[in-house]
């Protein structure tokens, strides 16, 4: 038993050893952890924010919608019509909301009778066009307003630059002796001699009259051409003139008169340059040198039935017609009234707007609307189609080329400059100029250098009377 154990130990010790010696078992593999890719994590969608509801917009009205603004003017036919039209643009374009009504009035003299009926009845415009002494006086009862506070206004002012391309003498030609603005220019003219050249050199008048003797001179050798002519055109040739303020008041500056006394603090027409001038168109007149239409003159001057008339640079446009009409291609333009001793003059006028009192909108209203009309670019357009002159530097620089293409337009330009012009903020010049037109009438008249004098002196107790008359 003994040795079965030993041999069964020694099986088990043979078999261990057998086991040591023989190859090694492959270990069991060890799967490799598997590592996934990274996954991108999507960023977390926002939170929807809650809706705000947008405030309503509430488009503001603009500054002045509601006011309209009713403006007397003195143009019908073409240059009506072409008023019209700027005053449309400036309704459609405007950003303020305002609104222009114009309206025709007539002549300066009709509108002058309109305003003196409204101010006792109240049925004013807002903006009128008027001649300075006009607007002055409107301005001493309280009428029209004073233009300083808008045209220095920080928002809707003229900025200095602006002030700066108005012409110089435009500011005091439409002030008050109390500086208050009354009269803010619309355009210029100027009352002229308007002159045949081609009838003239054909007389053997090389150049126009430098003293008033010349102009006689030219003046007569035409009526003497006409008479000898016949038919129709006796009688004719020479000045036609019609014998109203405007154009006595046009000899009377060339004679190197004028309306006031030297101390100018009154009226005085009875100079000796004032005679002197009465008496040159008496002789004229006498002479068989002048005579009258019983309107414009420019048809007349078209036929050669007068080598000299008398008109405003504005009728320039009735002039070319009148030419065209009568089949006459003479060279014809304007030139300046000389006086004896070869002193030139015009009688130049400023077109103005005034500004009636009423609610402050409706004033400021009206001074834009003034500002646009009168701005350089619309002016330009403006005086292309009604045969004014511009007030401002740029207005002149923008009609370059219109001038180079109508010179007798651009002769005007020089000769509105000579001046001088009427002394339209003197007391009661308007009544004043009135009665200048009736005297003129009686000193074409007249029969003697007495009876001219005897008429100068009752013009002139007139004038001041005139003046004493609104001083009470």
């Amino acid at each position: 038993m003994k040795k079965l154990n030993v041999l069964l130990s020694l099986v088990i010790l043979f078999s261990l050893m057998l086991a040591a010696c023989g190859p090694k078992q492959a270990p069991e593999p060890v799967e490799e952890p598997v590592v996934e890719a990274p996954v991108e994590e999507k960023p977390a969608e926002p939170e929807p924010e809650p809706e705000v509801e947008e405030p309503e917009v509430i488009e503001e009205a603009p500054e002045f919608e509601g006011v309209t603004v009713q403006f007397w003017h003195v143009y019908s036919d073409a240059p009506g019509a072409a008023l019209q039209a700027l005053v449309d643009e400036f309704n459609d374009t405007n950003p303020y909301g305002i609104v222009v009504d114009s309206l025709d009035q007539g002549s300066y003299r009709d509108v002058e009778d309109k305003m003196n009926a409204g101010i006792q009845s109240g049925d004013l415009p807002d903006v009128v066009m008027a001649y300075t002494n006009s607007l002055a006086d409107w301005y001493s009862v309280g009428f029209i307003a004073d233009l300083n506070p808008y045209i220095e206004d920080a928002k809707y002012g003229l900025t200095a630059e602006e002030m700066a391309d108005l012409y110089p003498h435009l500011k005091e030609a439409g002030s008050m002796p109390d500086g208050a603005w009354v009269a803010y220019p619309m355009t210029q003219s100027a009352n002229v001699l308007v002159y045949n050249f081609t009838w003239a050199e054909e007389l053997g008048f090389d150049q126009p009259p430098t003293t008033s003797a010349e102009l006689k001179d030219l003046v007569c050798a035409a009526a003497a051409d006409n008479t000898s002519i016949g038919g129709d055109f006796a009688g004719t040739g020479g000045l036609i003139y019609a014998p109203n303020t405007t154009n006595w008041l046009h000899f009377l500056y060339a004679f190197g008169g004028k309306e006031l006394n030297d101390a100018g603090d009154a009226y005085d027409f009875t100079s000796q340059a004032a005679v002197d001038a009465s008496m040159y168109i008496l002789d004229l007149k006498n002479d068989g040198c002048e005579w009258q239409t019983q309107d414009y003159p420019n048809p007349e001057q078209g036929q050669r039935k007068a080598i000299i008339t008398m008109s405003s640079t504005a009728g320039e446009p009735y002039y070319e017609a009148a030419f065209e009409e009568a089949d006459n291609d003479d060279i014809w333009g304007w030139i300046a009234a000389p006086g004896p001793d070869g002193h030139l003059a015009v009688n130049a006028f400023q077109q103005m707007l005034g500004v009636v009192p009423s609610l402050p909108d409706f004033e400021m209203a009206s001074w834009l609307f003034v500002k646009w009309l009168t701005s350089p670019e619309i002016q330009a357009r403006w005086v292309k189609e009604s045969g004014y002159y511009g007030t401002q530097f740029s207005t002149e620089a923008l009609l370059a080329d219109y001038g180079q293409e109508n010179p007798v337009w651009a002769s005007g330009v020089k000769l509105a400059a000579i001046g001088p012009s009427e002394p339209q903020t003197f007391p009661a010049w308007s009544s004043v100029r009135r009665a200048v037109g009736d005297f003129a009438a009686e000193l074409y008249n007249a029969t003697s250098e007495v009876e001219v004098r005897e008429i100068l002196d009752r013009l002139t107790q007139t004038a001041n009377d005139l003046v004493a008359e609104i001083s009470e």
